[in-house]
Order: structure tokens, then sequence, then C-alpha cells
């Protein structure tokens, strides 16, 4: 019996002992949707979203980064853009696109903005031929950007979006399920 307990204190202690020391690996954080980066508000420079169905994220290096951010404050009463490209398998480019032209100092955070024809968010994409610029008026547009976070302290702004856009000659381009997480 007294062996036993001794055992069974040997394998506990043993047991406590390893768990203390043993390191965890970190994992990879867990996303919602296959493909696409989890919808964070840390400050990890992602982007993605899914285009017409399809997973799209920065992908592929031409000399620049593949994902950048311009935030300025003192612009407009506040301004931001995130710009960012992938080069697919046959070596084409897409490009990609989504800022707020003025008034990030004027909102109250988190807020849903509209991306439309004559509204201060826009949207452009670029792929072959096709090219759907910010803020020209032959684009139709519909859709909303949500600013979820916005930490001056930290230099954070993350949120999510959604739109759909349409230009005659070209096929439209439904985007879904977008999100970003950038450090400015």
């Amino acid at each position: 019996k007294n062996l036993t307990m001794k055992t069974y204190l040997l394998l506990l202690a043993t047991i406590v002992l390893c768990s203390l020391q043993c390191r965890k690996t970190p994992r990879p954080p867990v996303t919602d949707i296959p493909g696409l980066p989890p919808a964070t508000q840390t400050g990890a420079n992602t982007l993605g979203f899914l285009l017409n169905g399809q997973p799209w994220t920065p992908e592929g290096n031409n000399g620049t980064a593949n994902l950048s951010i311009d935030f300025d404050p003192g612009i407009n009463n506040g301004i931001f853009s995130i710009a960012a490209y992938r080069i697919v398998t046959n070596g084409a480019t897409e490009y990609f696109g989504i800022g707020l032209r003025d008034s990030l100092n004027l909102i109250k955070i988190p807020a849903t903005l509209p991306i439309g024809n004559g509204t201060n968010c826009g949207v452009f994409y670029s792929k072959g031929n096709c090219m759907f610029d910010y803020f020209s008026i032959d684009i139709f547009r519909d859709g909303n950007l949500k600013i979820l976070k916005l930490d001056r302290n930290s230099r954070i702004i993350s949120g999510q979006f959604s739109v759909t856009i349409f230009k005659n000659g070209c096929d439209s381009i439904k985007i879904t399920n977008g999100r970003f997480d950038m450090k400015f």
C-alpha cells in the first residue's frame, strides 16, 4: 500500500515537473474561412476576402511589399488606404485597394460606412484589362466598410468589408468576408 502511494506521488510529481518544463509549440490562429487570415484586431498585418467565392490574399513579390497601409490623420480630417497585390500562377498580377478619403477623425469607432457612388469609401480592383477605380463614376459599387478598431496609441486599424462592383465590359466582382488588421 505504501509502495503504491509512493509510486503514485512520484508519478504525479514527475508529471507536474514535466508540465512546468515543457514548452508548448504555438499553434497558428484558426480562421473561420479556409484560405483567409483570421479576423483579428491585434495589428497582425493581414488582409483577405472572398472574391466571387474564392479566397484572395496578398501573395508574390514584384520588388515591393504585397500589402501596405497609408494612414494620415492630418489630411482631409483623416484618411487611410490599404493596398495589396497578388501574382497568380500565370504571372498576371491582381491589385486590390480599399480606403477612406476623409473624415476618419470625425467618426466614432466602431463604425459602418457605405461603399458606393458618391461616398467617401472606395474600393480598387484591377485584373487584366478590367480596372475598377476607387471613385470613378462609371463603376457601380454597393457595400460597406466596418472599422472595428482604431487604436492611435498602438497604431492599429482593423475591420471588415464587403462590396459588389460592376462596370460595363467587365465581369462583376463580388467581395465578401473581407477583413484587415493592420499596423500603421
